[in-house]
Protein backbone atom coordinates (compact mmCIF):
# COMPACT_ATOMS: atom_id res chain seq x y z
CA UNK A 1 0.00 0.00 0.00
CA UNK A 2 3.01 2.01 -0.22
CA UNK A 3 2.38 5.35 -1.87
CA UNK A 4 -1.27 4.37 -1.74
CA UNK A 5 -4.59 6.95 -0.63
CA UNK A 6 -7.58 5.63 1.24
CA UNK A 7 -10.49 7.98 1.30
CA UNK A 8 -12.35 6.84 4.43
CA UNK A 9 -16.06 7.76 4.56
CA UNK A 10 -17.37 6.99 8.03
CA UNK A 11 -21.36 7.41 9.33
CA UNK A 12 -24.46 5.40 10.14
CA UNK A 13 -26.67 5.57 6.81
CA UNK A 14 -30.03 4.68 9.30
CA UNK A 15 -28.94 7.98 11.76
CA UNK A 16 -30.03 10.48 8.73
CA UNK A 17 -27.07 13.03 8.25
CA UNK A 18 -25.03 10.47 10.35
CA UNK A 19 -24.62 8.76 7.05
CA UNK A 20 -23.13 11.58 5.04
CA UNK A 21 -19.31 10.23 5.19
CA UNK A 22 -20.55 7.07 3.41
CA UNK A 23 -22.69 8.70 1.44
CA UNK A 24 -20.14 10.80 -0.30
CA UNK A 25 -17.58 7.52 -0.65
CA UNK A 26 -20.53 6.01 -3.08
CA UNK A 27 -20.77 9.53 -4.83
CA UNK A 28 -16.63 9.05 -5.28
CA UNK A 29 -17.08 6.05 -6.67
CA UNK A 30 -19.97 6.67 -9.07
CA UNK A 31 -18.53 9.65 -10.64
CA UNK A 32 -14.55 8.69 -10.91
CA UNK A 33 -12.99 5.80 -13.08
CA UNK A 34 -10.83 3.26 -10.76
CA UNK A 35 -7.42 3.69 -9.86
CA UNK A 36 -5.39 1.76 -8.10
CA UNK A 37 -3.46 4.08 -5.94
CA UNK A 38 -6.85 4.96 -4.03
CA UNK A 39 -9.55 3.24 -2.03
CA UNK A 40 -12.70 4.27 -1.56
CA UNK A 41 -13.91 2.85 1.66
CA UNK A 42 -17.05 3.17 3.75
CA UNK A 43 -16.91 1.89 7.21
CA UNK A 44 -19.57 2.61 10.50
CA UNK A 45 -17.05 2.21 12.98
CA UNK A 46 -14.21 4.03 14.92
CA UNK A 47 -11.59 4.19 17.69
CA UNK A 48 -9.13 1.74 17.89
CA UNK A 49 -10.53 -0.60 14.98
CA UNK A 50 -9.87 2.23 12.27
CA UNK A 51 -6.14 1.41 12.79
CA UNK A 52 -6.69 -1.81 10.79
CA UNK A 53 -7.99 0.53 7.86
CA UNK A 54 -5.43 3.17 7.69
CA UNK A 55 -2.29 0.90 8.28
CA UNK A 56 0.02 1.11 5.55
CA UNK A 57 -1.27 4.27 3.29
CA UNK A 58 0.84 7.06 2.38
CA UNK A 59 -2.59 9.26 2.78
CA UNK A 60 -5.94 8.67 4.15
CA UNK A 61 -8.91 11.65 3.57
CA UNK A 62 -11.34 11.11 6.18
CA UNK A 63 -15.26 12.12 5.42
CA UNK A 64 -17.66 12.62 8.36
CA UNK A 65 -20.31 14.21 9.92
CA UNK A 66 -19.81 16.38 13.13
CA UNK A 67 -22.23 18.60 14.92
CA UNK A 68 -20.84 21.79 16.68
CA UNK A 69 -22.40 24.67 17.22
CA UNK A 70 -26.15 25.72 16.37
CA UNK A 71 -24.82 28.85 14.43
CA UNK A 72 -23.25 26.52 11.81
CA UNK A 73 -25.67 25.49 9.41
CA UNK A 74 -26.33 21.84 8.46
CA UNK A 75 -24.29 21.55 4.93
CA UNK A 76 -21.25 23.75 6.32
CA UNK A 77 -17.82 21.86 5.62
CA UNK A 78 -14.88 21.97 7.31
CA UNK A 79 -11.45 20.98 6.25
CA UNK A 80 -9.05 20.03 9.48
CA UNK A 81 -5.97 18.40 10.08
CA UNK A 82 -5.27 16.22 13.27
CA UNK A 83 -3.80 18.85 14.37
CA UNK A 84 -6.83 21.00 14.77
CA UNK A 85 -8.55 17.95 16.77
CA UNK A 86 -6.59 19.23 19.84
CA UNK A 87 -5.32 16.79 22.59
CA UNK A 88 -5.37 13.49 22.55
CA UNK A 89 -7.97 11.68 24.75
CA UNK A 90 -7.29 8.72 27.16
CA UNK A 91 -10.46 6.92 26.81
CA UNK A 92 -11.96 4.26 29.47
CA UNK A 93 -12.05 2.27 26.10
CA UNK A 94 -9.83 1.51 23.26
CA UNK A 95 -13.24 1.57 20.73
CA UNK A 96 -13.34 5.11 22.04
CA UNK A 97 -10.18 6.51 20.80
CA UNK A 98 -10.51 9.28 18.77
CA UNK A 99 -8.81 9.73 15.29
CA UNK A 100 -5.54 11.56 16.48
CA UNK A 101 -5.16 9.29 19.08
CA UNK A 102 -5.49 6.45 17.15
CA UNK A 103 -2.48 7.71 14.64
CA UNK A 104 -0.18 8.35 17.34
CA UNK A 105 -0.47 4.26 18.81
CA UNK A 106 -0.01 3.05 15.76
CA UNK A 107 3.01 4.94 15.17
CA UNK A 108 4.19 4.40 18.70
CA UNK A 109 3.69 0.36 17.97
CA UNK A 110 5.42 0.92 14.70
CA UNK A 111 2.77 0.63 12.20
CA UNK A 112 2.74 2.54 9.09
CA UNK A 113 1.03 5.46 9.34
CA UNK A 114 -0.08 8.06 6.98
CA UNK A 115 2.11 10.81 6.57
CA UNK A 116 -1.10 13.12 5.55
CA UNK A 117 -4.35 12.97 7.22
CA UNK A 118 -6.79 15.54 6.18
CA UNK A 119 -10.54 15.77 7.23
CA UNK A 120 -13.04 16.98 5.72
CA UNK A 121 -16.17 17.02 8.35
CA UNK A 122 -19.99 18.08 7.41
CA UNK A 123 -22.07 19.64 9.80
CA UNK A 124 -25.27 17.92 10.07
CA UNK A 125 -29.05 19.13 11.40
CA UNK A 126 -29.76 15.78 13.32
CA UNK A 127 -28.04 12.33 14.03
CA UNK A 128 -30.66 10.53 16.33
CA UNK A 129 -33.70 9.94 13.62
CA UNK A 130 -34.04 6.58 12.24
CA UNK A 131 -34.01 7.40 8.02
CA UNK A 132 -31.76 6.27 5.51
CA UNK A 133 -32.04 9.88 3.97
CA UNK A 134 -30.44 12.88 4.40
CA UNK A 135 -31.31 16.43 5.21
CA UNK A 136 -32.11 18.97 2.25
CA UNK A 137 -29.18 20.93 3.30
CA UNK A 138 -26.61 18.23 3.92
CA UNK A 139 -27.68 16.37 0.38
CA UNK A 140 -27.02 19.36 -1.18
CA UNK A 141 -23.67 19.61 -0.47
CA UNK A 142 -22.74 15.76 -1.18
CA UNK A 143 -22.10 16.42 -5.30
CA UNK A 144 -19.65 19.27 -4.99
CA UNK A 145 -17.97 18.01 -2.24
CA UNK A 146 -17.43 14.42 -3.97
CA UNK A 147 -16.06 16.07 -6.54
CA UNK A 148 -13.48 18.07 -4.39
CA UNK A 149 -12.50 15.07 -2.60
CA UNK A 150 -11.66 12.79 -5.52
CA UNK A 151 -9.63 15.56 -7.41
CA UNK A 152 -7.85 16.11 -3.90
CA UNK A 153 -7.02 12.32 -4.56
CA UNK A 154 -6.36 12.44 -7.95
CA UNK A 155 -8.87 10.47 -8.95
CA UNK A 156 -10.29 11.14 -12.89
CA UNK A 157 -13.74 11.69 -13.48
CA UNK A 158 -15.50 8.67 -15.23
CA UNK A 159 -17.52 9.67 -18.44
CA UNK A 160 -20.68 12.15 -17.75
CA UNK A 161 -19.05 13.57 -14.80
Amino acid sequence: MAGKTLILGLGNTILGDDGVGMMIAREIKAITLPDPSVDVIEASLGGLILLDLITGYNRVIVVDAIMTEPSRPAGFIYKLTLDDLGETVNPYASHALDLKSTVELGRSFGYTMPDSVSIYAVEIKENTIFRESLTAEVQKVVPALAREIASAAGLKPAAGY
